[in-house]
This record gives C-alpha cells, sequence and structure tokens, in this order.
C-alpha cells in the first residue's frame, strides 16, 4: 500500500473511532448485531476527514475513498483488542470475511469481491490490510472466508488507544422510539 494511502489512513480521528466503537454494547444482541455494524461503518466515515469515506453500503465494499478511486471494507471487531496486556500488537489475526448463507461453492477467494482496502477495528486500536495480502491469506473456512494474518502483514494505524469511559450510547432505545415515531 502506497505510503501516502497509509498516510491518510492514519489521520482519521482513531480516538473517537475506537471510543464510540465501545459505546454499542446494547447492540450485541444477535437480532441487533446487523445495527451495530451499520452504526460502525457510519462512525467510520464520519471521522475520516473531509477527503475521507464516502459511506455506499454495497457488498464487498462499505466505502468509496473518492481521492484515491479506491473501495474500502470496513470489519468491526470492537469484540477484540489488537494489543495484549504489555501494550505489544496480538501475534495473529483472524478476519472474517463473508459468509455466504449456503450459496458459497468457491474454493478460492474471488479478486473482484475484495475491496481495495480492508480495514480491521478492535476495541483498542486499528489496522488495514491491501487487497493483495486479503486475497493471499484467504482461508476457505464452511461457508465463507477468513483472512488469517500475522502482526508483520498487518498496516497498523493507531497505537493502542485506552478508553476509559464506556458509557452506552444507547442506540437501541433511541432506533426503537425512532421507528415507532415513524409507524
Amino acid at each position: 500500500m502506497d505510503s501516502i494511502i497509509i498516510d491518510a489512513l492514519k489521520q482519521f480521528e482513531w480516538e473517537s473511532i475506537i471510543t464510540k466503537g465501545n459505546k454499542l454494547e446494547d447492540l450485541n444482541d444477535r437480532q441487533w448485531r446487523f445495527i451495530k455494524g451499520l452504526v460502525a461503518e457510519l462512525i467510520v466515515e464520519k471521522h475520516s476527514g473531509s477527503n475521507g469515506l464516502k459511506y455506499v453500503g454495497e457488498n464487498h465494499k462499505d466505502y468509496e475513498w473518492q481521492i484515491f478511486n479506491l473501495s474500502v471494507e470496513l470489519k468491526s471487531q470492537l469484540s477484540c483488542s489488537m494489543y495484549g496486556k504489555k501494550g505489544a500488537t496480538c501475534k495473529n489475526f483472524t478476519i472474517d470475511l463473508n459468509n455466504s448463507r449456503g450459496t458459497n461453492k468457491k474454493d478460492k477467494l474471488d479478486c473482484n469481491e475484495v475491496a481495495d482496502i480492508l480495514i480491521v477495528i478492535r476495541n483498542d486500536g486499528a489496522f488495514a490490510l491491501d487487497k493483495e495480502t486479503v486475497i493471499k491469506h484467504s482461508i476457505k473456512t464452511g461457508d465463507g472466508f477468513d483472512v488469517r494474518v500475522s502482526k508483520n502483514d498487518i498496516i497498523e494505524l493507531t497505537g493502542k488507544i485506552v478508553v476509559n469511559n464506556t458509557n452506552s450510547l444507547n442506540l437501541k432505545e433511541r432506533i426503537t422510539d425512532a421507528i415507532r415515531e415513524v409507524i
């Protein structure tokens, strides 16, 4: 990945992204988990800067990054840490890339189904992978593909971010109230 792109990724407001991401625990229920992903995607869009990501919500592409003409996918792993207790980056990472709900007949990941950049946010940091790394390290697992990488394969976007205040955003209640108002 080009150093200009990496520098631009590092300029995102990662502390705000991680802090707000850690406040989504009320959406951990199975019925609400898809909303949690959407909220995380919108948080990243908001804090990606004026020339940052534009949310599009398409299959295999959550954003367009028009300034660089790139597609970007976000994987939210907010229940996992990126760093160990002593502050060192974890040695290995597994990213659940997709689940085809019973329709996957492929043995290899189709490169047309991979964004140019994959961003992974965790509860204490974020990293990125380029398309080539995702394809190289993809493994068929059941009904989809995982990407299994070591710390040497990732592009670290943050240092360890310590989040002290994790009061919920109470989105579940707010969304339910908004739906009731509309109907």
